[in-house]
């Protein structure tokens, strides 16, 4: 996977038009971050084919066997409003499930806030961080690691029943520019319908694409521990979220939570 790979039938116009490459980092976000404070342009992209450090939501790690995976960052400029700030995660969910169901026909599936299953398991995470650079002036970086072309055996055995590749649920391997390409397409779209405040299309597809299971979801804040099953996502991103007495509370993304299932039976 080269940068003139990936341009040579990107038609995008921001995102990815800048490619780092590297054939190991500790972790892409930490150094699209960096790139960030530096000064890189809006769109630049930072992938790794393998990398020492990766991490999700709560620092759990994130591993994949070198050149199996889309191990990606993209610093992004836009200057977020408070009631935004759950949305680029949602983005970013929205653009892999559906870049990968154009390019596969598998049926995906959006774990809010940045999971994205198939048949239940998880095939790729989302983590976005927010920082400013030597101006002053705030950026983020949305980073994304997906499952490709893995095999089963290249699975922790811990997390084989929880995890799942492209290529373990179709029998073959994908090409990890064409699908790259699909979901960069997908994210600027959905990037500049943010920029414009023109979110409704993102909120009514990833409602679509929201995994609602049998199960209880439980939430952990510094309040407490809320139970319930998930409902809606909301305008601003966040989860609306519905208890056994039919109270609803909505939960927004970067408010410290933990997410976890409970079966109903536990109730």
């Amino acid at each position: 996977m080269t940068a003139n790979d990936i341009l040579s039938g990107l038609r995008n116009r921001t995102i990815g038009q800048q490619i780092q490459i590297y054939d190991q980092v500790g972790s892409t976000n930490d150094l699209a971050l960096q790139c960030g404070i530096d000064g890189a342009q809006e769109g630049t992209l930072i992938l790794a084919e393998s990398q020492t450090q990766g991490r999700g939501r709560h620092g759990r790690r994130w591993q994949a066997p070198s050149k199996s995976s889309i191990l990606a960052s993209i610093i992004l400029r836009h200057r977020l409003r408070a009631s935004q700030v759950g949305l680029p995660n949602l983005i970013g969910a929205v653009s892999i499930a559906t870049a990968i169901n154009e390019l596969t026909k598998l049926s995906t599936q959006i774990k809010w806030p940045n999971d994205v299953l198939i048949q239940g398991k998880k095939v790729s995470g989302v983590l976005t961080e927010l920082e400013y650079d030597r101006g002053r002036q705030p950026f983020f970086v949305m980073g994304f690691g997906l499952n490709v072309n893995m095999t089963k055996t290249d699975l922790p055995e811990e997390l084989r029943a929880s995890a799942t590749s492209l290529q373990i649920e179709i029998d073959r391997e994908t090409s990890r520019v064409s699908l790259l390409q699909a979901i960069l397409h997908r994210l600027e779209e959905d990037y500049l319908h943010l920029k414009h405040d023109e979110t409704d299309p993102i909120i009514a597809v990833a409602n679509g694409l929201l995994y609602r299971s049998d199960d209880w979801l439980t939430i952990e804040t510094a309040e407490g521990s809320f139970r319930g099953h998930a409902e809606a996502i909301d305008q601003d991103g966040g989860l609306l979220l519905r208890d056994r007495n039919g109270k609803r509370r909505k939960f927004l993304v970067g408010e410290g939570l933990q997410t976890g299932r409970e079966t109903s039976k536990n109730q």
